[in-house]
């Protein structure tokens, strides 16, 4: 056997204390990536909530489903034409010049007769332009936002149907 130089003796104890060094930085970092761990695991409350029985508070200025009060409603296409998809119909005719004059709630005169008002909501990205340009503010967006549907037809929303008309005493208030 030969003998060892100093010089290698000393690249030895390099590669020894490299070896050590090395095994004392992994054992320490994962030490200290598992105290983040622990301290997000159990130093937090949990934040479940007993859903349905419990709901979220939403923020006020949170944007859900559409609301448009037809009764309020002067059928000036403002909404459709600023909605960017398309997604407002609206179907309204010139009322008759001898029918009796009728006011919105706010005080301005309707001229139309609204026959259509549907919202697809597929389509809708909840932007909120519609709700801006219109100048009654009948058209709002609502903190209800429990509206799943399994079909695409189902989520077509016909304001002037009696059934969504029902929803104005529980949204409008």
């Amino acid at each position: 056997m030969e003998a060892s130089t100093p010089v290698q003796q000393r690249e030895d104890k390099l590669t020894v204390g490299k070896w050590f060094w090395n095994i004392w930085k992994g054992i320490s970092t994962a030490v200290k990536g598992m105290s983040i761990t622990f301290k997000y695991v159990y130093g937090v409350k949990p934040v479940t909530i007993e859903y349905p029985e419990v709901r979220e508070e939403l923020p006020a200025n949170s944007r859900h489903r559409l609301y448009n009060d037809v009764q309020n409603c002067i059928s000036c296409y403002q909404c459709a034409t600023a909605c960017p998809v398309d997604c407002i119909y609206i179907t309204a005719e010139r009322r008759e010049k001898d029918a009796p004059a009728i006011k919105t709630d706010g005080g301005t005169a309707i001229k139309l007769d609204l026959h259509q008002y549907t919202i697809d909501t597929a389509l809708c990205c909840y932007c909120g332009l519609c709700t801006v340009v219109c100048p009654t503010e009948c058209l709002t967006h609502t903190t209800d936002y429990e509206f799943a549907s399994y079909t695409l037809d189902q989520m077509k929303y016909d304001y002037m149907t009696p059934e969504l008309k029902q929803w104005r005493d529980r949204i409008v208030k």
